[in-house]
């Protein structure tokens, strides 16, 4: 299935997200199209890790995406 997502990769990306209260999946960056979580809110965000909900995800190793659902500055 196709989904139109913004790619979430600076500090800024992850602060609109943050602020806006959007959406965010996530997904394995090596693993195209492996979705590990498809909806949470970014609770906290460091230059290593980003938690949504409970959960803390390595930015190494995962990517963040704020869907087009959701409307975060996507045409």
């Amino acid at each position: 299935m196709d989904y139109t997502y913004k790619l979430l990769e600076s500090d800024i990306d992850l602060l609109a997200a943050a602020l806006s209260e959007v959406k965010v999946a996530v997904a394995v960056k090596e693993i195209k199209d492996e979705i590990l979580e498809f909806g949470g809110q970014i609770r906290e965000y460091t230059p290593n890790c980003v938690r949504i909900g409970e959960l803390s995800y390595s930015r190494e190793l995962y990517e963040f995406r704020a869907l087009a659902s959701e409307g975060f500055g996507l045409p």
